[in-house]
């Protein structure tokens, strides 16, 4: 999607939701700070709620300090695939509370962000909505679990690391 037809909130607190054909919230989309100020290179961190979400969000603040590293931050949660009704609850409930923490970081540091909270199989939501946003990077954390456990456990990480089509960089908690 390119910048000028992008259709994110441009303002605090402006939320949009997304549905699919039977009418079921898919995602939501909601600004927490002010719009960038012209045209920065945007960065998708992808989050899931756990320790290695706070160790990742904290890396992209100190390269932000240390290199003066400046980017349009999309925060990205996927919660698993849920019925029509309780999408309606869970989707915006579960979404917010785990990703509290790594907005309470960005919002500690003064950084504006968009969220994006989606249903789905991770892996795939991640690559299409950096492809949506024409993100410059991917961010997201790995446990550690090595080549070997990446293949075995068939994670997160290591399906958008051969599926993308843009840089992504793993940050090892």
């Amino acid at each position: 999607m390119t910048h000028e037809t992008a259709r994110w909130p441009s303002q605090p607190g402006e939320r949009l939701l997304e549905r699919d054909d039977i009418d079921r919230l898919t995602g939501l989309v909601e600004r927490f700070g002010a719009p960038p100020l012209g045209t920065l290179p945007r960065v998708l961190i992808a989050i899931d709620g756990t320790e290695v979400t706070e160790h990742l969000v904290a890396e992209a603040l100190r390269w932000g300090q240390q290199y003066e590293w400046r980017a349009e931050v999309h925060l990205l949660f996927v919660h698993d695939y849920l019925a029509k009704e309780a999408a309606e609850r869970l989707l915006p409930e579960v979404g917010m509370a785990e990703t509290s923490a790594a907005r309470a970081q960005l919002a500690a540091a003064g950084v504006p962000h968009t969220l994006h909270i989606l249903m789905g199989n991770p892996a795939p939501r991640i690559l299409e909505r950096a492809a949506e946003l024409d993100a410059a990077l991917i961010l997201m954390g790995t446990r550690g679990h090595g080549a070997l456990g990446s293949a075995l456990l068939g994670s997160v990480a290591h399906k958008v690391v051969h599926g993308a089509d843009r840089p992504v960089t793993l940050v090892r908690a």
